[in-house]
């Protein structure tokens, strides 16, 4: 679970998705007028000393640079770190303007209470607006999403080692071929369901495919209201068709959830009523329940931001962490050993786990080649502020940082080599141990963001990441198909796992029974 940057590899639509926009919603009309008023308004706007290095022409709409910039990101990114190294630059991205601080900047906006991550969130994804709903939980001031989170999530990973033994068995003693991330989307949506939902809709497909589809849909509607001026979005929004299907799918996943709801607390009001024991359903459809204090609350849109939150991010990790390994599978004996030794002494204790620091280091140098973003730490100034270097930042500008340190040299030698070893030596060096973790941020490493608005669901991810691994790589072998590449693609600043990777896989005998070991 990553909820801690806002841009993610899988859901970024491409430039030709978003191409037609403001014609296909039938918005040639006001185009004109949209100008104008864009034109006035930035009449009044703060004016930032920070350079911008994609500007627009000035006879050049400034959507026209945020649909390129889905294709040359990246580039933009490097012209800015090339030309302004070390000092903060402007760029024009899909989701609208940004400053893109450097690294150096880190400590000093990580714990900025001005600087605010879930309000850049919740404006970047238009969390008023029909078929959105779900993205405005994160900036719920009761916090319910991160209580349950913190409270409750990381304690149940019982449910996801039970899924897994018993649903996962695929029995192939030849070489199969596989796309994996649709295989892997796959698993984690019905692993993380089963402790979200419970039995009684963690098997449900139409809810599967919702929770696996809603994101994809509201990265790309979101996406194309960016371009639109914000006078006009609410007509985009009910005209376009991703729009419509965006909250078609919210309102699919009402009609799934509601009855379970009615049903469930129809079945308390009895137990009280007859002076019965309360039934205990233990999920995130209960523990929201027991931890809601506002009368508005939803329980569809609770299950939908916390899929979305967890699923995709989760996914892409995992199927990046597998894809490393099956392009030099001569690593993969070594973590097999570790976690056969492991699992012998200690069985399912979450000390196992962690005790795994080979695989952690293994999954964490995935993340490091190819982290979800490369400019993360979105914030949303509040007010206008002055970092300690002297950077003005007004209110309403969005900053990032530039999240170069990964595969800087000076940091990570050999930053083009993936070294399952590399993390965990970190650990053994003096004060490496809290610092090189799977689950450890640092200015270096920003996967998980840092600071206040740290994930608070990484633990969790860390943990059904590396037991899925467990099953995985103990049970099947691994490789690349032929022709397939691990290394990712660019979409804007994302990367995204290549859609035509694939693995093959066939069935091996584990050298321990995972299923006969004990549970704690």
């Amino acid at each position: 679970m990553v909820t801690s940057n806002t841009s993610v590899p899988w859901a970024w639509p491409d430039s030709n998705t978003l191409h037609d926009l403001p014609w296909n919603i039938g918005l040639v009309p006001v185009t004109f007028l949209a100008l104008v008023l864009v034109l006035s308004l930035g009449l009044f706007a703060p004016k930032s000393n920070i350079p911008l290095v994609n500007p627009p022409a000035w006879w050049e709409l400034r959507w026209k640079k945020q649909l390129g910039f889905v294709e040359d990101g990246m580039k933009i990114i490097l012209e800015g770190r090339k030309k302004y190294a070390g000092r903060p630059f402007r760029v024009i991205t899909t989701l609208g303007e940004c400053i893109v601080l450097p690294p150096s900047s880190v400590d000093s906006i990580r714990k900025n209470a001005d600087l605010n991550f879930r309000k850049a969130v919740a404006k970047d994804f238009h969390f008023n607006s029909p078929g959105f709903s779900p993205f405005a939980l994160l900036d719920d001031p009761n916090l319910l999403l991160l209580t349950v989170v913190r409270k409750q999530l990381t304690k149940h990973l019982k449910l996801v080692l039970v899924d897994i033994l018993v649903d996962g068995r695929l029995n192939y003693s030849e070489w199969q071929d596989i796309q994996i991330q649709d295989a892997t989307l796959d698993l984690v949506a019905r692993l993380s369901s089963r402790v979200f939902l419970g039995d009684e809709i963690c098997r449900n497909e139409a809810w599967l495919k919702i929770t696996k589809d809603y994101t994809v849909l509201a990265f790309t509607a979101a996406a194309k209201m960016n371009l639109v001026p914000a006078l006009f979005r609410p007509l985009a929004m009910w005209l376009d068709p991703t729009c419509k299907q965006l909250r078609a799918a919210l309102a699919g996943a009402q009609s799934i959830m509601a009855p379970v709801i009615e049903a469930r607390r129809k079945l308390v009001v009895e137990a009280q009523e007859n002076g019965q024991q309360i039934p205990v359903f233990n999920d995130a459809i209960e523990w929201a329940e027991a931890e809601a204090k506002d009368p508005s609350y939803n329980a569809t849109v609770f299950q939908l931001t916390i899929s979305f939150a967890a699923i995709h991010t989760t996914t892409d990790l995992l199927t990046q962490t597998l894809i490393r390994l099956a392009d030099k599978p001569e690593v993969i004996a070594p973590l097999r050993e570790e976690i056969v030794a492991v699992l012998k002494t200690e069985g399912w204790k979450k000390t196992a786990l962690y005790n795994m620091k080979l695989l952690d280091s293994a999954i964490k140098e995935a993340q490091r080649l190819k982290p979800a973003e490369t400019i993360p730490l979105r914030r949303l100034a509040t007010k206008d502020i002055t970092l300690p270097d002297g950077t003005v930042i007004h209110k309403g500008e969005h900053t990032v940082v530039d999240g170069y340190s990964t595969s800087d040299p000076n940091v990570h030698p050999d930053p083009a080599e993936y070294d399952i070893y590399r993390f965990r030596k970190m650990r053994e060096e003096p004060g490496g141990e809290h610092r090189a973790q799977l689950v450890s941020t640092s200015p270096e490493h920003l996967a998980f963001g840092h600071g206040n608005y740290a994930c608070p669901g990484r633990f969790f991810a860390s943990n059904e990441i590396k037991v899925a691994l467990c099953y995985l790589l103990l049970r099947y072998d691994w490789k690349m198909a032929p022709g397939s590449t691990p290394e990712p693609i660019c979409r804007a600043t994302a990367m995204a796992v290549n859609p035509e990777t694939r693995l093959m896989f066939r069935r091996r005998k584990e050298e321990i029974d995972l299923e006969a070991l004990a549970f704690e």
